[in-house]
């Protein structure tokens, strides 16, 4: 099976910090991985090297094949890789729909001041952004929200409007920060039956960073385990379950009450 992602011999370095370690990944198409790992293990550092926003020290990172290293995260995101955050960023004085249009508009092909200008090209593509837009909230059960704004949604609500908007910027590879974070167990699976969902009608693959091991077990099928920017285990969950440097590490004694 092709890779989506290969990240190579990655390392980076804050100062004399070193918060990713010689990291490998290769990340199979159409899977749902995982990346775990205590606090402060280097699981943002390295989303934020494979979506751009850090230029490694040292290594590389391909994406579908194509060298991506140093390539700004805007153009990376055109290539179609699109992320959301640990901490949830909306526009919060737009309407859920206003959200998601404004992901859509990196795909847009005429320039914004056309607008502005009422110029016929630039009005039927905005019109055709909104209407994608609704077709999207509509998918992933959010249209009853579409002219509510964002900071008045329930916070399940709200992270699915990110990723809602992440979704439409096309992406082949969507990568989640901690998305279930701050949910309760209905909540958490009802995000897991979610995450497949999206993964089977969008055609996607899906890395998530998630501390919610219920989670992380019952819907990935690869894990990785990070301690100290460091790889100390890869494989399914059974695997993961069963490591004893994992279990020493990160999961605890609790770690046989963790089921798929």
């Amino acid at each position: 099976m092709s890779s989506v992602i290969e990240v190579k011999n990655v390392i980076m370095r804050f100062g004399g910090v070193t918060a990713v370690d010689h990291l490998n990944m290769a990340i199979p198409k159409g899977s749902i991985v995982g990346l775990i790992g205590p606090n402060g293990a280097g699981k943002t550092t390295a989303f934020n090297v494979i979506t751009g926003f850090y230029t490694p020290t040292e290594g590389d990172v391909f994406f579908n094949g194509k060298k991506i290293t140093g390539v700004p995260p805007h153009k990376i995101c055109g290539l179609g890789m699109a992320r959301t955050f640990q901490n949830i960023r909306l526009f919060y004085n737009e309407t859920a729909l206003e959200n998601v249009m404004i992901g859509r508009h990196i795909r847009r092909k005429h320039h914004w001041w056309g607008a502005m200008l009422g110029l016929p090209g630039t009005n039927r593509e905005e019109k055709e952004i909104r209407q994608k837009a609704e077709e999207l909230l509509e998918r992933i059960g959010l249209s009853e929200y579409r002219d509510e704004l964002a900071s008045s949604l329930p916070y399940g609500a709200q992270r699915r409007l990110e990723i809602a908007r992440a979704l439409a910027t096309e992406p082949s590879f969507l990568l989640l920060d901690e998305p279930a974070a701050g949910m309760n167990p209905q909540e958490s699976l009802e995000l897991m039956n979610f995450i497949r969902q999206i993964r089977d009608e969008f055609n996607l693959t899906i890395l998530l960073i998630e501390h919610d091991m219920k989670v992380v077990m019952g819907v990935c099928e690869h894990i990785w385990v990070l301690e100290y920017g460091k790889l100390i285990a890869e494989g399914n969950a059974d695997a993961i379950r069963s490591n004893p440097r994992v279990i020493e590490a990160y999961l605890g004694e609790d770690v046989n009450n963790v089921e798929d």
